[in-house]
């Protein structure tokens, strides 16, 4: 533990720790028409492992929903799940002094999703009429790429508005057929950070 903590001192290494709520834009083909919906997720990140490159953990629940009219009937479909992150982070403090900075990112993201109506997970049709009954749940990986405007009003503290571009790729096209596509969103987001 001492040298862990030794190997820390000698590279200056931080650490932070924050969240925020996002707004979800949704791009793509098969989600089409529906409405973004606020969400919110938290990050941990290790800063400085090169200076201005660091690492960031992070998880934020999604959703977007879209009301269905059927002749006397409607039915709310919402789609939802959660982006678990693993993302490179560079930002410009080490080499430019003062309290604004700018913050770039580009990662993976792993995105377990399910889609409900009226709050029911929704059966997909299988091809194989004696095959079990497949429900629209899944997980899929994605990519995510972005930046930040950060605001350091204390040294502890940082404030960050950003937008990030989510593409989620769909490998279920043999349990949702040919069809399925990748989706896409539009990500802004405002949150905080604590740096230690």
């Amino acid at each position: 533990m001492a040298g862990l903590l030794l190997a820390l001192s000698l590279f200056n290494l931080g650490f932070e720790a924050g969240g925020g709520i996002a707004w979800e834009n949704p791009l793509g083909q098969d989600i089409e028409g529906f409405t973004p919906v606020f969400s919110w997720g938290a990050e941990l990140g290790i800063r400085d492992v090169l200076p201005g490159i660091g690492f960031d953990l992070g998880m934020r629940r999604f959703g977007v929903e879209h009301t269905v009219e059927d002749d006397s009937a409607s039915r709310l479909l919402r789609w939802e799940g959660w982006f678990f992150d693993g993302i490179a982070v560079f930002e410009s403090w080490p080499f430019l002094e003062g309290p604004l900075g700018v913050r770039f990112r580009a990662g993976a993201s792993y995105v377990p999703w399910r889609m409900l109506a009226d709050g029911a997970l929704i059966p997909a049709i299988p091809k194989d009429t004696l095959a079990d009954t497949l429900y629209m749940e899944a997980n899929d990986w994605g990519i995510v790429l972005g930046g930040s405007v950060m605001f350091k009003p204390m040294k502890f503290l940082i404030l960050e508005i950003g937008i990030n571009h989510r593409h989620v790729f769909s490998m279920n096209t043999d349990d949702y057929g040919k069809d399925d596509r990748d989706e896409r969103f539009m990500e802004v987001y405002v949150g905080a950070r604590f740096r230690f």
